[in-house]
């Protein structure tokens, strides 16, 4: 991403600073990050010990043999560059981490500016260092002192901020903001945007403009409703109901590779406060193609409660109550009919700036609904762990699937699709809708054409 005037970001001296980590790769890393400054990069290091999962501010440091002529006692290192960096898992002996958005430094900065006290050199502080990993200990000197090293350096500092998660927890809006743009991303892939990157809107987020929804703080393409017409029929029907906002996004080529509206409906009581849970839907026109993703997040010991499958087994009566066209082409292959997902992310920020879908995994509800029946009947069910499922897709796999008609219930009138909308906004509070209006062949699965 690049950023033409980076937005100033004041710290009041009772802020708190940015979490802070520091890395030292090699060599050849370091060259991956040059060919590719947006890529997020996969690297192993030493420290297993991150006390926080957020994303953190990476000081890396160039490797000894960059370090130049005036490396010493005195000089012993020079920072290479910034990023953002988060940990991902662990393993028998180090722990994975993901770097992107790295910023590479005008020539090597001395680091022993990062452990200065009163102009002098803090021997305490340096020691307390890491040598690889999170900054724990004099993180907010070490985060002045690195913006008063250079001008560059606060310049490089000031461009990675607005990609920091900065609160010291997420709120449950922000939460509903990641797990929206999730599924907005998600299924943009499916209807055609291969390469979110180039999702304009996206980039352009604007989050003084968000309210209840995220879809409200882009720059797409505002909808009129037309009565008796698909398109704004969304907006029409859930107008009075909370806070409702929709957008259309079309592909500026001329190939049209994709053609989508998305609403976002909040119920009122959830713009007033209440905690509010997500269910997306995913509907192609052409094909009356349904896909449901009900957005569930464990609590803090990693289980799901006996609530969650309540809630899940009501959906999915619902599902099952759909009209279905009986009638189906010879061609009409399906590997999954049930349109009912579970979405898990991993325990991660909401990033405005990071344009990507969230990692975790997708679950059919089938595999969710048999752990659930294999682990009641254990003595003092507590819950069902995270771990207990096993199958899962991740998410570019399911959005291919679905794109290309493998999975999805099909012959589903739109009404019937609004009609799970109300009662997702009845109880969940939260419901976003894309609906697909490309008219592209849909490979191999069920969707290559409506029967006739």
């Amino acid at each position: 991403m690049t950023f033409a005037q980076p937005r100033r970001v004041d710290f009041p001296s009772s802020a708190r600073s940015p979490r802070l980590a520091i890395l030292r790769p090699d060599k050849d890393f370091l060259r991956l990050l040059k060919a590719d400054r947006t890529k997020e990069r996969s690297y192993s290091q030493s420290c297993r010990d991150w006390p926080e999962v957020k994303s953190h501010l990476a000081i890396l440091l160039a490797p000894g043999d960059q370090q130049g002529d005036e490396g010493s006692r005195e000089q012993p290192e020079r920072i290479w560059g910034l990023g953002i960096v988060r940990p991902a898992r662990e393993t028998d002996r180090d722990r994975k981490v993901i770097v992107t958005r790295t910023r590479g430094l005008q020539g090597l900065v001395p680091a022993s500016g990062l452990w200065r006290g009163g102009g002098e050199r803090d021997t305490a502080l340096y020691e307390a260092l890491p040598e690889s990993g999170p900054v724990t200990v004099g993180a907010d000197t070490v985060f002045a002192n690195l913006r008063r090293i250079s001008p560059d350096v606060e310049a490089e500092v000031q461009r990675l901020m607005p990609l920091l998660d900065d609160a010291e927890g997420w709120t449950e809006g922000e939460l509903r903001w990641r797990d929206e743009r999730d599924a907005l991303l998600l299924f943009a892939k499916i209807t055609g945007l291969t390469n979110p990157n180039d999702f304009s809107e996206v980039r352009l987020w604007d989050r003084t403009a968000t309210g209840a929804a995220f879809i409200g703080g882009l720059v797409g393409t505002p909808v009129q409703p037309m009565l008796d017409d698909i398109r704004g029929q969304a907006a029409t029907r859930f107008s009075g109901i909370g806070e409702t906002v929709v957008q259309a996004f079309a592909s500026r080529r001329g190939n049209r590779s994709y053609d989508f509206e998305a609403t976002s409906i909040t119920h009122q009581s959830v713009v007033d406060g209440r905690e509010g849970s997500l269910d997306a839907y995913y509907y192609h026109v052409d094909t009356r193609t349904l896909v449901i993703l009900r957005y569930v997040r464990p609590d803090p010991n990693g289980l799901f409660s006996p609530d969650v499958r309540h809630s899940l087994d009501e959906v999915h009566s619902r599902v099952h109550r759909l009209p279905r066209c009986d009638r189906r082409s010879v061609d009409a292959y399906c590997l999954l009919d049930d349109p009912l997902f579970l979405r898990i992310h991993e325990p991660e920020p909401f990033t405005a700036a990071l344009h990507r879908t969230s990692s975790g995994a997708i679950y059919p509800y089938g595999q969710v609904a048999a752990a659930f029946s294999a682990v009641a009947s254990e003595r003092d069910f507590p819950g069902l762990p995270v771990g207990a499922l096993t199958r899962h897709l991740v998410p570019t796999h399911f959005a291919q699937l679905v794109r290309d008609g493998w999975f999805g219930a099909s012959g589903v009138p739109f009404e019937a699709a609004l009609d799970l909308v109300q009662a997702t906004i009845d109880t969940a509070g939260v419901a976003l809708v894309v609906v697909d209006f490309s008219l592209r062949q849909r490979g191999n699965g069920s969707g290559i054409k409506t029967p006739t």
